[in-house]
Order: structure tokens, then sequence, then C-alpha cells
């Protein structure tokens, strides 16, 4: 039987790399874009829409996401790629500094569990959040993915045993090889549920 799998966001380069592979390694692939409507699916269509400062809309992400794998969610990936801020710090806007901490942290968090208690209810899945390599992020890109690993950190330390969650660094910032080594990472996880794994070097305890 095929492994089905949501990823997510629709129209990133890391996951468009992940859904060619996913097709190609003969996975049932759904896709996730950003935003309060429907988006570009690439070539299985539209995309279910996933409005990240909304909780609503993470469980309905959740809940379409399995619709249209019909009914099974084995995979949740997640490529979290908080962007470069486009000023300096100081000419931020206390909005956007609200926007981004809802977005990337609690956004994050609240389609992570979504999904992990929705795996759990059907008897088991995997999650893996990734965040791709990125040269700069700034104050606010770097915030968002401090809230990130810290969200993975804690994760892993406390594994769930009807729910496999991982947690993979990019160092390589190459979309292809970052897709196969998500793929290989989800056929054959790593002996130890409390390690991050890091492409581009070696498995490492979180932190190291």
């Amino acid at each position: 039987m095929k492994k089905t799998t949501f990823a997510l966001p629709a129209g990133s380069p890391f996951a468009d790399a992940f859904a060619s592979e996913a097709r190609s390694a003969g996975r049932e692939l759904a896709l996730g874009a950003h935003g309060r409507a429907a988006g570009d699916g690439g070539p299985d269509g539209t995309a279910v829409p996933w409005d990240p400062p909304s909780f609503a809309s993470a469980r309905t992400a959740v809940i379409e996401g399995e619709n249209a794998l019909g009914g099974t969610l084995d995979e949740l990936v997640v490529f979290a790629d908080p962007p470069a801020d486009g000023h300096s710090f100081p000419e931020t806007a206390p909005r956007e500094i609200e926007a981004a901490a809802l977005s990337w942290a609690a956004g994050h968090a609240w389609l992570i569990r979504e999904a992990m208690r929705r795996m759990i209810e059907r008897g088991g899945g995997t999650v893996a959040l990734v965040l791709p390599a990125r040269e700069s992020r700034g104050a606010l890109g770097s915030m968002a993915a401090g809230a990130l690993e810290g969200l993975a950190a804690g994760l892993l330390a406390a594994p769930e045993s009807r729910c496999r969650f991982m947690f993979i660094r990019d160092e390589s910032a190459q979309p292809e090889a970052l897709a196969r080594f998500v793929l290989r990472s989800l056929d054959d996880p790593p002996r130890d549920a409390g390690k991050a794994l890091r492409h581009g070097g070696k498995p490492a305890i979180f932190g190291r």
C-alpha cells in the first residue's frame, strides 16, 4: 500500500522538490498552500489552503489534506522557511512582530498538534518538520526559526510513542538533495527518536 503524505507549503522550492521526489517514489501526495484560499498544487491540482495565524485553519487543513488522500494520512512534512526581514529591526512595526510570532511559532505548533492528534486517532503516523538553510534571516526571521527549533527540541525530548516526530535542519540550501534526504529519513528513521537530523552533516544530538 502506498504511503500517503501531506506536504506544505506548495510554491516553496523545497516543498515542490519534495513533492516531485515523493511522487517518483510512489507516494500518494497532497499539497497545502499558505493563504486563506486554495493555492496551486502543481501536477496534483489545487492545494489545500492553510492560514498559519488561524488555529481553525490548521484543523481544517489537516482534515482536508487527509480527505484529499482518500481518508488516510500517514505523513505530514512541513518545510518551515522563515524569510529574511525586508528592513532594519527598529523600523519593524509591532503588527509585523505579532504576525511573525503567530504565523511561525503558534501557527506551526497548531498544525503539528492537529496532525499528531489525527494520526493518533487513526493508529499512528509521522510528522516531519524541516528547517531549510538560509544565509540570513534578520531579526524576525531568526526569532521565527528559533521558535521552530524550540518546538522541535521539546517534541524530541518527550517523544510521543503513538506518532513519530522528526526534525531536520538543512545546511545545504539544495532543494532536490534535501528532498531525497527527507524521503530517506522517512523510510529509514533514526533509531534514537530524540535526535535531530542535519542534512549536510552527520546526525547530531539537538543543539550540538
